[in-house]
């Protein structure tokens, strides 16, 4: 019989991410001394610092000398409010209607990109009879069609911000759908529209103090986006998109920083078997081993981020330990300094893999899923890869059962 609520203890599954603050630290500096001290730098912790956790990512960011910080949505920027951040907080999609109230008393500034957007913050700051102007962003569609107010419609926006002085045009802003294409003549005109977006509010006295562009890639490789403003995300946490051409050439004069990853993904081997030659593994039985074969079960799965992609084979049908495609291209995880190959089918808890050439392995053993193992390292990129997908994809989609550890 229990003795106490279940709910009441604390339980640690053998899965976590290491967050290494000392990292995130350098990669805000190496951004800073990059772009300069004329450039401001906000740091993008949407989707929970791209899964490293935003509260202690920003608290350390802040002490660092981050002044703004970037979000999603309303909800993002009350948590930061709530885990004590106290630096400017810019929602970069907007606020959904209903929320004014809430962005305005939560001094966090929002992103506006239409005209009823613009009414709707004026009429909730004259509700709060605010004393001062509410500082706004104003965000331009330059070309990727998603978000954005249409160059065609920036006249009546001026007008009606005039009509509106509880507010005023702090930052205006546009996204570059191609930044890290250094040739890139989509880029191009959107870097050009923007400059024709600044001289149109120009046109109607509007001198809005902060303009940006630049995403991580561009806050690397275009100072043309610059401007007194840049939003760095993946950059953040140690991982950027290689600069290429639009032939898909390396941009071999492009700048790289020094960065370095911030998060390692470890589990731990919870069980370990002999199997024979012949033997189908996991569901579907889609692996059958050509040879006996020594086989680690590791705790981590799709449930937490471990994408289903990993299975080997990829397409269903069985495969061999001997005639698997080129071992580059396959999923592995490194335990004891050695690679150890995915075999199966990736379930919700739980990964196989085969360490028969692994001597010592023991239930416990920690495994990598993303970082260091003596010599050997996989990084974000590497499972990216495997995955067919971007390191953006394989950060944020850590589940939030995988403890955060914030190691120096």
């Amino acid at each position: 019989m229990l003795t106490q609520p279940v709910l009441s203890r604390i339980y640690s599954r053998p899965n976590w991410a290491e967050v290494s603050l000392s990292a995130l630290r350098h990669n805000f500096r190496q951004l800073q001394q990059h772009v300069g001290d004329d450039v401001i730098v906000c740091s993008v912790v949407k989707c929970d610092a791209y899964g490293h956790g935003y509260a202690e990512c920003a608290r350390v960011l802040e002490k660092e000398g981050g002044r703004w910080f970037g979000v999603t949505s309303t909800d993002e920027g009350v948590a930061m409010r709530d885990a004590g951040i106290a630096g400017r907080v810019l929602i970069m999609v907007g606020a959904w209607r209903g929320e004014e109230e809430d962005v305005l008393q939560y001094s966090l500034t929002p992103a506006l990109s239409r005209v009823d957007e613009l009414e709707a913050f004026s009429r909730a700051a004259r509700r709060l009879r605010f004393s001062n102007p509410v500082p706004v962003h104003l965000k331009i569609d330059t070309g990727m069609a998603r978000l954005g107010l249409p160059l065609a419609q920036l006249g009546d926006f001026a007008e009606a911000l005039k009509r509106a002085p509880e507010l005023e045009l702090e930052g205006v802003f546009s996204h570059l759908a191609s930044s890290e294409v250094l040739d890139d003549a989509g880029t191009q005109l959107q870097i050009s529209r923007f400059q024709e977006a600044l001289q149109t509010l120009a046109a109607h006295g509007l001198h809005p103090p902060l303009r940006h562009l630049a995403n991580s890639s561009a806050a690397i490789a275009r100072p043309d986006t610059w401007h007194n403003f840049v939003r760095p995300g993946l950059a953040i946490y140690g991982y950027e998109l290689p600069p290429v051409k639009h032939d898909g050439s390396d941009a071999e004069t492009a700048p790289m920083l020094n960065l370095r990853p911030v998060l390692q993904w470890k589990t731990r081997v919870i069980s370990l078997r002999d199997v024979v030659a012949g033997q189908a593994l996991g569901y579907g039985g889609t692996y059958v081993t050509s040879s006996p074969a020594r086989i680690a079960v590791i705790a981590a799965g799709y449930g937490d981020g471990y994408s289903r992609k990993h299975s080997y084979p990829k397409n269903g049908g069985s495969a061999s330990t001997s005639n698997g495609s080129a071992r580059q291209q396959r999923s592995s995880v490194l335990i004891r300094g050695q690679r150890a190959f995915i075999v199966g089918r990736v379930a919700m808890d739980m990964t196989l893999v085969d360490v028969s050439h692994i001597a010592g392995c023991e239930i416990g053993d920690e495994v990598a899923l993303i970082g260091e193992s003596g010599s050997q390292r996989i990084t974000a990129w590497d499972v990216a890869r495997w995955s067919e997908t971007l390191p953006y994809e394989v950060l944020c989609n850590l589940s939030e059962r995988v403890l955060r550890k914030y190691v120096e």
